[in-house]
């Protein structure tokens, strides 16, 4: 700001104690339109800094409902203790583990001398149904349901187990490599599936993971917020500083006594405040 000692001092006055006495003297400070600018962008800025500091205090109160969503979906699931995974990095790596089987279950699909389209659609019947009974395992923590899902899956193994034995044993010949070729196929994947469960059952479901998603990104909105909110308040401090400097040149200009200046420059205060 440049300074105020160019404005032209109006003549010399000592206006009542009350805050009402001082109005004409802040028309005639207020006269320069610089200082009237000033003025302005300063009220609005002190403006902006309140409406951001609600818009913050919103935010934070909305992470705090959405973490207690999430801890109140997780103690209904039991899922507070063990699911350290979110939902999106389980289900990639659970269908990670699963399309690594691709190759071993298309070697099963073209058992049936089929062509290429036929036997990659049966290699995806095969991968679908070893998801699915991952996610079966996973879900039916106990009774007839976990029973008949684990079952599914160990017949579901030995049918590909055999199918890679009768393709291996037709296309080589030797019926000892296609056994140990069939089993070694088999057991990688056994180990597939055994992962994808185990990922899986580390995996918070989609509910809890959401719920801590929207929690995370509002509390990254809010600590944003209040870095801006921070830089405004210091600019705003410092124009204010600024603008009480120039308040208390023109008080000199004004009044003869302390008093009335230090009076002054309280109700410039109250006024930028207000």
């Amino acid at each position: 700001m440049q300074s105020i000692e160019r404005i032209g001092a109006p003549p010399q006055h000592e206006p009542s104690p009350n805050g009402d006495g001082y109005i004409a003297t802040m028309r005639d400070f207020l006269a320069k339109t610089r200082i009237a600018r000033d003025f302005q962008d300063l009220k609005a800025d002190a403006q902006k800094l309140a409406s951001m500091a609600r818009e913050r205090e919103m935010l934070v109160a909305r992470a705090a409902e959405a973490e207690l969503e999430a801890g109140r979906r997780a103690r209904a699931n039991d899922e507070h203790r063990h699911h350290r995974l979110s939902f999106p990095v389980g289900l990639f790596l659970a269908t990670l583990f699963v399309a690594l089987d691709a190759l071993p279950a298309n070697l099963a699909a073209q058992t049936f001398g089929l062509s290429p389209g036929p036997t990659w659609g049966i290699t995806a019947v095969i991968i679908g149904a070893l998801a699915a009974g991952m996610w079966a395992v996973v879900h039916y923590k106990s009774g007839w349901p976990r029973a008949a899902a684990i079952t599914a899956i160990a017949v579901g193994l030995a049918s590909i187990g055999a199918l890679r034995f009768w393709f291996l044993w037709v296309t080589a010949g030797d019926p000892l490599a296609a056994v140990l070729e069939a089993v070694a196929l088999t057991v990688f994947t056994t180990m597939m599936v055994w992962l994808g469960v185990l990922v899986l059952s580390f995996t918070r479901s989609r509910p809890v993971s959401v719920a801590e998603g929207q929690a995370r990104r509002l509390r990254r909105k809010a600590e944003k917020l209040a870095s801006q909110e921070r830089s405004l308040g210091q600019k705003l401090d410092a124009a204010k500083s600024e603008f009480l400097a120039d308040a208390q040149l023109f008080s000199f200009q004004t009044f003869h006594s302390e008093g009335p200046r230090g009076q002054f420059l309280e109700y410039v205060r109250t006024e930028l405040d207000r």
